[in-house]
C-alpha cells in the first residue's frame, strides 16, 4: 500500500495534513508514551508520522536556538502546525503526548 492509500484508509486527505514529505508505515496502530508522564496512547500510522515530525521539529528547535535563531523559529512553526493538527484531529493524543 502506498502513502496516499494509507492516508485515505485512515480517513485523512493528503492536502489537509500539516506536512507533505512524511514517512508513513503500514502498521495498524502504535502505542506512544509521553516521555514525562509515562502515559501512552495508540496512534494510527498517519498520526504517528505527524507526531514524529512535530517532535523532531521541537527537539531541533531547542538544540539550535542559540546558534541558528531563524531556523529555530521555522522548526517551532512546524511544531505548531503539527500540534494544531492534533488539536483538531485527535485531541486525546494532543493532551496525552503534546500538551
Amino acid at each position: 500500500m502506498n502513502k496516499n492509500e494509507i492516508i485515505r484508509k485512515w480517513g485523512y486527505e493528503i492536502d489537509k495534513l500539516p506536512f507533505r514529505d512524511i514517512e508513513i508505515y503500514e502498521d495498524e496502530e502504535t502505542s506512544v508514551e509521553n516521555r514525562f508522564s509515562g502515559v501512552s496512547i495508540k496512534l494510527n500510522p498517519v498520526e504517528l508520522a505527524i507526531y514524529d515530525v512535530l517532535m523532531g521539529a521541537y527537539n531541533l528547535h531547542l538544540a539550535i536556538f542559540k546558534d541558528s535563531p531563524e531556523i529555530s523559529k521555522e522548526m517551532y512553526a512546524d511544531f505548531n502546525l503539527g500540534k494544531n493538527w492534533f488539536i483538531e484531529n485527535n485531541p486525546d493524543a494532543y493532551f496525552t503526548l503534546i500538551d
